[in-house]
């Protein structure tokens, strides 16, 4: 059983994270308002903020332009600025180009990633293609020195901004999952068609549909060889689930810390309603859950620093951490009364923010089933 003692680097991150956040990300949040996207501009000043944390190169290697910290760093980094900033994401596209690219890719991608010059996206989901990501419809053609790119995809993070985006596609239809490849796609938002997703949650990070049409990328910006997309995916796609569990601990840390801030002020009946019993048994089933959310969350993550296969750990994570964040948050809520729905206290945000955790890479009911064919070993999807 891993130990999950913090060692003095990391309490110290922690502390760090922490001051950054409360003394820039937040009131430069309250200021702008929290309720309507950023412009790429506010996202990459936001981002830069975090860069003396090590954000967003936090795992990519110091040889390779990173801070070369470990995963359980990360998750305390997610999980610290979780409650207030969103966009937790940018890690995944340096992180996949410094796991898989060529020292050209390194060379041309990460340099501006992680100085935040640029802004990035990772392309999977189409309209009919969700948890089965093997199912992928859009093409990427061979034609000499290029590929050319045919194909809508939805539910892009900053779809509509971001300047590079790494492409889940099928280079060979007729092989299946077996025919699709990875490939990093420069956004040039002129030739590009997209439309924004309004959202319950979230609402910091403008989502979007894209369309690809007759859209041409070198071959040299192909991440690995042709037909190694979908492993790839697998392979990078526990780092992801981890991130969503974590990021939804700290949605559910804050939202248990802004209830017993509640509990003692507000009065009822001449105390604080914290003094009453169902407020309490309330509060202690908040705080129960989300110390098993993070301690799920961070096994994920220490089995990664052991360079350890973890894709039943972090479908567990992922799959209790958010559904927890929900009930929690929506506890919160009620602890709140009617304040709890208004806009006046930040619990109501939690809880949108917390169910829209329950749908990215991988929905609660495909990780139920993920579990259930781990503990079986029968296939429910095939």
């Amino acid at each position: 059983m891993p130990d999950f003692e913090l060692t003095r680097a990391q309490d110290d991150l922690r502390r760090h994270t922490r001051e950054i956040r409360d003394t820039q990300v937040v009131p430069f949040l309250e200021r702008r308002g929290m309720d309507h996207a950023l412009s790429a501009d506010e996202l990459k000043q936001l981002l830069r903020m975090t860069l003396p944390i090590g954000y967003p190169g936090a795992v990519v290697a110091k040889e390779d332009g990173g801070a070369g910290l470990d995963y359980v760093s990360l998750g305390i980094v997610i999980e610290e600025l979780a409650p207030v900033f969103g966009f937790l994401a940018a890690h995944v596209v340096p992180r996949q180009i410094a796991m898989l690219g060529t020292p050209e890719q390194k060379r041309r991608y990460l340099v501006p990633l992680l100085a935040v010059d640029r802004l990035s996206t990772t392309a999977i989901t189409e309209p009919d293609v969700g948890s089965d990501a093997g199912a992928i419809r859009m093409t990427a053609r061979r034609a000499g020195d290029r590929y050319v790119l045919n194909g809508m995809k939805t539910w892009l993070t900053l779809g509509n901004i971001a300047e590079t985006a790494t492409v889940l596609v099928s280079t060979d239809p007729a092989a299946g999952s077996r025919g699709l490849s990875r490939i990093i796609v420069d956004l040039d938002h002129r030739r590009l068609r997209s439309s924004a997703i309004g959202t319950l949650g979230d609402r910091l990070i403008p989502f979007a549909e894209v369309t690809f049409e007759d859209y041409e990328v070198p071959v040299e910006n192909r991440l690995g060889q042709e037909g190694e997309g979908f492993r790839l995916t697998l392979r990078a796609i526990q780092a992801s689930r981890a991130s969503m569990a974590t990021h939804a601990v700290g949605i559910a840390q804050a939202a248990v810390d802004a209830a017993i801030a509640y509990a003692k002020q507000r009065t009822q009946f001449g105390r604080p309603i914290g003094g009453f019993q169902l407020v309490q048994g309330m509060l202690a089933d908040m705080i129960a859950e989300t110390e098993a959310a993070r301690l799920l969350s961070y096994r994920a993550w220490a089995m990664m620093d052991h360079g350890r296969e973890c894709s039943r750990e972090s479908s567990i994570a992922k799959l209790y951490a958010t559904e927890a964040a929900v009930r929690v948050t929506s506890k919160a809520i009620q602890i709140h009364g009617a304040s709890g729905v208004s806009d006046r206290h930040p619990v109501g945000r939690y809880f949108r923010d917390a169910r829209m955790l329950t749908f990215p890479d991988g929905t609660s009911e495909v990780h139920r089933l993920l579990i259930g064919r781990s503990a079986l070993g029968i296939d429910a999807f095939r």
